[in-house]
């Protein structure tokens, strides 16, 4: 959230610096949106190894529960496989 909020509060920054003629402004405004931008796709790439550990820990998991016969096992096992899956499209 922090760099959505750095992303718009830089563009603020920068189009109050356009319209005073300060440059400074402009870039102060024109790095702190660069800088949200990086902190976003940061956020976005921890969030997406999370899913993927989550998907495959739950993967591994459903797998060897149904070979053992542990079909609630084999259950929790899919639904964090599944979570997995939505918390990597979330942050794609």
């Amino acid at each position: 959230m922090d760099g959505k909020f750095d992303q718009v509060t830089g563009n603020l920054k920068k189009a109050a610096g356009n319209a005073m003629g300060n440059r400074g402004l402009q870039a102060e405004g024109t790095a702190q949106n660069t800088a949200g931008q990086g902190s976003e796709a940061a956020g976005k790439a921890g969030g997406y190894a999370q899913g993927l550990t989550n998907q495959v820990k739950g993967a591994v998991s459903s797998t060897m529960n149904s070979l053992t016969g542990n079909s609630s096992g084999n259950a929790e096992g899919k639904a964090t496989e599944l979570a997995g899956q939505a918390q990597k499209k979330w942050n794609s």
